[in-house]
C-alpha cells in the first residue's frame, strides 16, 4: 500500500501505537517538568475608565460601593451583576436584538450626534449629554423625558461611579483589547529555544511562522493581518513561572496558542485570569480538572488525570473491580498528593468500595522499597495499581510482585507508560493496560498533507511530530473560532465561541466540543492491552468517552 506524499515528496507515514509509546521529545520535556514540578486593567485607560469598564461589564463597583438596580413593571430589584450594561448593549456597546428587546447603540459618538435619534417604536429625542445620560441610567427617561423601555434597569449607584461609567463610554468605541489593531491580531506563544529541547521550540516556531504566513497571504482574518510574538522557554522551572507571570501582564499578546506549559501550568492558569487572555493548547501532560476550570483556558487533549479516570472506568465496567482495593500510584508531591485525593474521591462517588492512596518509595530508598511495596499492597488484596504521575518505577514494582506471586492489574496513562512496559513479567499477561487520547486513525490524510506542506522535513524530524501535530491542532481550533467570531473582534467574544465549538474536526485527533462548564475538547480515551508474548501493543476497542 503506497501512503500519501507531502508536496515535497516525503510519505507521510502515521505513527503506530509502539512508536506512540516510545515517543521522547514532548513527553520527555513534560515528564522532567513534572517531576520537578476580576477583570486585569485594559491597556491605554485611566484608572477612572478602568473602574467604569468594570461597571459596565460586570455590574460592581471597584470602590466596593452600592451598585443595583429596578427592572420591569414591578420595580423588582436587582444586585447590579445581574443587569450589568454589557450584558445586553454588548462589550463593543453596539446593542444587539434579542429576545424581542432592542438595546441601544450607546457609544458616546451616537449618543451625542447633534441631531438626535429616532426609534424604531417611533420615540424621538435629542441629543445626551453627561447630565442627560445619567438621568436616563437611573431614571429611566430620555433627553426629552419620554420614559425609556421597561426592559432597561434603573440603577442606583453613586455619583463617583456614575462618572467613571460615563468615562468608560466616551472611551468604548475606540478601545481595543490588548494585541488587536484595526489591521493586527497578536498572538503569542511561550516555547523553549535553547537547551535540550531547542528543537521542538524552533520547530513550532517555524510551523506558526509557516502557517500564519499562508493564511495572510489570503488575507489574513477579516483583514487583519496575523502576527506571531515567540517568548523563549527558560529552562528551569523557577524562571518560567516567574516570566509566564510578568510577560502575560504586559497585556501586549490577543491570545497564546500552544504555550509549553510543562510544570507552570498553575502559574500560566492564575496569569491567563488575571490579564483575561484566552489560552488555546497548551502542551501539558497535566489540563487542569474540567469541573474546576479556568475559564481561559482551552486544552484540546487529556491529560494524565483524565487518562487515569477513562482506566478507572474500564477498571470498573470491565474488569468488576469496584468491591476489590484499588492502589492510586502517586508521587509524593503535593500536586501528586492532590490528583490522589481528588481521583480517590470521584471514585468513592461511583461506588469503590476502596481506593487506596500510595505514595512512591522516595528516590534515595533503600533497593528493595519497591519488594516491601508489594508486599504490604499484596497484604491488602490490592487488585489494581493505577498510576497517577511522573516517577513510577513500574520494573521494579512488577518485578517484586512476581517474586512474591502477586499479579494486580496494572493501569497506566499512555503517556507515563516507559519503554521496558512491554518487557514486564510474563505473570502480568493481560494484566496491563494503556489508556491514549488520540489513536493513529485520528490522523486522516488531508490534514497530513497541510500540516506537511508547512512544516520543512529538517525541521519535523528535528522536532516531536506529536506535540507538532498537536500545536497544528490549536492552531485550527484558534483561526477557526477567529473567523467565527468576525471583525467586531475582542477576548471575551473568541472565548464565547470556542465555548460554542462542538465536534470540530481538526483531522488529527478526536473531535473537540467545550461549552462553560468544559475545558478540554476531547474528553476521553483509547484503551491498549500490552502483549507481552509479542512485545506490542493491542488495541481494545473504541474511544471510551468520560462524562
Amino acid at each position: 500500500m503506497r501512503h500519501p506524499q507531502s508536496p515535497d515528496g516525503r510519505a507521510l507515514h502515521r505513527p503506530t501505537w509502539r512508536q506512540g509509546l516510545l515517543a521522547a521529545g514532548l513527553a520527555a520535556l513534560l515528564i522532567d517538568a513534572a517531576a520537578a514540578a476580576d477583570a486585569a486593567p485594559a491597556t491605554g485607560l485611566s484608572e477612572q475608565e478602568r473602574a467604569g469598564r468594570e461597571i459596565y461589564l460586570q455590574g460592581r463597583s471597584p470602590s466596593g460601593a452600592s451598585l443595583s438596580a429596578r427592572i420591569g413593571m414591578g420595580g423588582l430589584e436587582l444586585a447590579g451583576a445581574s443587569v450589568a450594561c454589557g450584558n445586553c448593549h454588548g462589550e463593543d456597546g453596539r446593542g444587539r436584538p434579542e429576545g424581542g428587546v432592542l438595546p441601544s447603540n450607546i457609544r458616546w459618538l451616537e449618543l451625542s450626534k447633534p441631531y438626535g435619534h429616532h426609534h424604531a417604536d417611533g420615540r424621538r429625542h435629542g441629543p445626551f449629554d453627561e447630565h442627560l445620560l445619567q438621568r436616563a441610567v437611573m431614571a429611566g427617561l430620555d433627553p426629552d423625558g419620554n420614559t425609556l423601555d421597561g426592559a432597561m434597569p434603573r440603577y442606583a449607584m453613586s455619583a463617583k461611579d456614575f462618572a467613571a461609567l460615563a468615562s468608560y463610554l466616551k472611551k468604548l468605541e475606540a478601545l481595543l483589547d490588548p494585541g488587536l489593531s484595526t489591521e493586527v491580531i497578536r498572538i503569542g506563544t511561550l516555547l523553549p529555544l535553547s537547551g535540550r529541547f531547542a528543537a521542538l521550540g524552533e520547530s513550532l516556531q517555524t510551523l506558526w511562522t509557516a502557517y500564519f504566513g499562508s493564511l495572510n497571504q489570503r488575507g489574513g482574518i477579516h483583514g487583519r493581518r496575523l502576527e506571531l510574538v515567540v517568548e523563549p522557554w527558560p529552562a528551569d522551572n523557577a524562571a518560567a513561572r516567574a516570566r509566564a507571570r510578568d510577560w502575560l501582564a504586559q497585556g501586549d499578546v490577543f491570545a497564546l496558542l500552544a504555550p509549553l506549559a510543562a510544570g507552570i501550568e498553575a502559574e500560566l492558569s492564575d496569569a491567563a485570569t488575571a490579564a483575561q487572555l484566552p489560552v488555546i493548547g497548551p502542551l501539558t501532560l497535566f489540563p487542569e480538572d474540567t469541573r474546576a476550570s479556568n475559564s481561559f483556558v482551552f486544552h484540546l487533549l487529556p491529560g494524565v488525570t483524565e487518562l487515569a479516570q477513562v482506566l478507572a472506568q474500564h477498571a470498573a465496567q470491565e474488569l468488576q473491580l469496584t468491591q476489590r482495593p484499588i492502589a492510586l500510584w502517586h508521587p509524593a508531591s503535593q500536586a501528586g498528593q492532590a490528583r490522589a485525593r481528588s481521583l480517590e474521591a470521584s471514585l468513592r462517588a461511583a461506588g469503590w468500595r476502596t481506593p487506596l492512596a500510595v505514595p512512591f518509595p522516595a528516590r534515595d530508598a533503600a533497593h528493595d522499597a519497591h519488594d516491601a511495596l508489594a508486599a504490604a499492597l499484596k497484604a491488602r488484596d490490592v487488585a489494581a495499581v493505577l498510576v497517577l504521575g511522573t516517577g513510577a518505577d513500574l520494573a521494579a514494582l512488577a518485578a517484586g510482585a512476581a517474586r512474591i506471586g502477586w499479579a494486580p492489574h496494572l493501569l497506566v496513562p499512555g503517556p507515563l507508560a516507559p519503554r521496558a512496559i512491554v518487557d514486564l513479567p510474563l505473570a502480568f499477561r493481560d494484566r496491563v493496560t494503556l489508556a491514549y487520547p488520540t489513536a493513529p486513525h485520528d490522523q486522516r490524510d488531508a490534514a497530513l498533507l497541510a500540516y506537511a506542506a508547512l512544516m520543512p522535513e529538517r525541521a519535523a524530524a528535528r522536532g516531536d511530530p506529536p506535540s507538532q501535530r498537536a500545536a497544528y491542532a490549536a492552531g485550527l481550533l484558534l483561526v477557526d473560532a477567529l473567523q467565527r467570531t468576525g471583525r467586531d473582534l475582542s477576548r471575551r467574544k473568541l472565548i464565547a465561541n470556542l465555548e460554542a465549538v462542538q465536534g470540530f474536526d481538526t483531522g488529527l485527533m478526536p473531535a473537540l466540543s467545550y461549552n462553560a462548564d468544559r475545558r478540554i475538547g476531547a474528553m476521553g480515551g483509547y484503551l491498549l492491552a500490552v502483549d507481552l508474548d509479542k512485545k506490542s501493543l493491542r488495541p481494545m476497542g473504541g474511544y471510551l468517552r468520560l462524562p
